[in-house]
């Protein structure tokens, strides 16, 4: 099946978005984090338990994440992305960027996806947003290990 990557103009809003978001997780913002969604956007991540709705949940979703050993960012790689008027939804195969104390970085495959809306007042916000990082064969068989 042929790959059909997203157009120029929805790459860059994907992109710049998701540079928007990363700058807010590399500084550990988390004001400017939870700007970065609607009202009443949401967050999901790897763990089923990991979610948060609403500002106030992301508030606290985030603050939570910025109290790890390390900063989260990521690198942007392949964009697949439709929209409708003023929603766009993508999946981003990224390269996540963990930056430790001591020097350390380590860059891990991830996916992230969302649906972004837009309005006039705050621009491209996520409605919704999603990371994870893929299983890969090496990572099921440590597992079962």
């Amino acid at each position: 099946m042929k790959k059909q990557q997203a157009s120029a103009e929805l790459h860059r809003v994907v992109v710049e978005t998701l540079t928007r978001l990363g700058r807010a997780f590399a500084d550990r913002d988390v004001e400017a984090a939870v700007a970065c969604f609607t009202p009443d956007g949401a967050a999901y991540g790897d763990d089923l338990e990991e979610h948060a709705h609403g500002h106030e949940e992301l508030a606290s979703f985030l603050a939570e994440v910025f109290e790890e050993p390390f900063v989260m960012g990521w690198e942007v790689g392949e964009v697949w992305a439709r929209h409708r008027s003023d929603v766009l939804w993508f999946v981003a195969r990224t390269e996540a960027v963990l930056s430790y104390p001591e020097g350390i970085v380590e860059r891990v495959p991830f996916q992230l996806s969302g649906t972004l809306s837009r309005s006039r007042r705050h621009g491209w916000r996520f409605e919704l947003f999603n990371g994870t990082q893929p299983v890969t064969q090496a990572r099921e068989l440590l597992v079962g290990v």
